[in-house]
């Protein structure tokens, strides 16, 4: 697959923050971002400092729709941003900035000054981009116990370079659903323990995030199809998926309903389930 170096403008560099954040990267022209495809690692170069994080895409380029979810951009309203990948963080622990120079040296080659996306397909160049980072991204969270009622707010995480958040990390959280719902996948009916995994409803906001009603147990790979906004829950809690699955080996799963824990107490938040309707842009 091939790598991209994707600049961020010198006058925005907070840009970076809100894209970690926000789990995406808005861009203004298709060009060559159109080429990027999922599992593909972008490093994000902020003009005049060097390299800020490395990521890997979650989808392809998309238009932007009218439901999509709100960039937090200083210019989102006057920036004319038309199209969006999206993408999980590897690491933003920076060991070495680097220069556009020693990235032309390791690649044996002249790489024309960082344009909006750069193609990179040298193996040398690449393996160059991989060992500018440490790998802080892999530590997990550590919960230090639930709360007792679920509330939606602001992002209250630690914005330190070496503090991204993993799913695998939340055992207390995963613990709980595991209970709430019988170690059982809410969607498919899986009892295989060892492939099911906490998936958050509203993203991960900080601790007070992490409680049952905002929460779902679900087997590893419908896991990410929710995250990734490839099927998400009605209000009459059956299940929506993509239009373009519908004709996949999960089709059978359009209009099931989902299984909610016994207990009332800790069954789904309905404004979360609805922000996350609202987050996908087909829906």
């Amino acid at each position: 697959m091939t790598s991209w170096i994707v600049k961020i403008g010198k006058n925005t560099p907070e840009h970076w923050g809100f894209a970690r954040d926000d789990q995406f990267w808005d861009v203004r022209e298709p060009g060559s971002f159109k080429k990027i495809r999922p599992g593909e690692d972008v490093f994000f170069w902020l003009s005049g400092t060097g390299f800020q994080s490395w990521v890997r895409t979650t989808s392809s380029l998309y238009p932007i729709g009218i439901h999509a979810r709100t960039a937090h951009w200083v210019d989102r309203d006057t920036g004319g941003y038309t199209h969006r990948f999206e993408f999980e963080v590897i690491s933003d622990d920076v060991t070495d900035p680097a220069t556009w120079s020693k990235l032309q040296d390791a690649a044996g080659r002249n790489y024309a000054p960082p344009a909006p996306a750069n193609p990179v397909d040298e193996p040398s160049a690449e393996a160059f981009l991989r060992t500018r980072f440490g790998r802080g991204s892999d530590r997990t969270f550590e919960s230090a116990g639930l709360p007792i009622s679920y509330r939606y707010g602001d992002d209250l995480r630690e914005r330190a370079k070496s503090e991204i958040v993993l799913r695998k990390g939340q055992s207390k959280f995963r613990d709980s659903l595991l209970a709430a719902y019988g170690s059982t996948c809410a969607v498919t009916g899986s009892t295989v323990t060892a492939v099911l995994e906490a998936a958050h409803i509203d993203r991960y906001y900080g601790e007070h995030t992490n409680h049952v009603t905002n929460g779902l147990l679900l087997r590893s790979d419908i896991h990410t199809l929710f995250d990734l906004r490839q099927f998400t829950i009605a209000d009459d809690m059956t299940i929506l998926l993509a239009p373009w699955l519908r004709d996949s080996e999960y089709a059978y799963l359009h209009g099931c309903t989902i299984r909610m824990p016994s207990d009332t107490h800790l069954r789904l938040n309905r404004e979360a389930l609805a922000r996350h309707r609202e987050s996908c842009d087909w829906a």
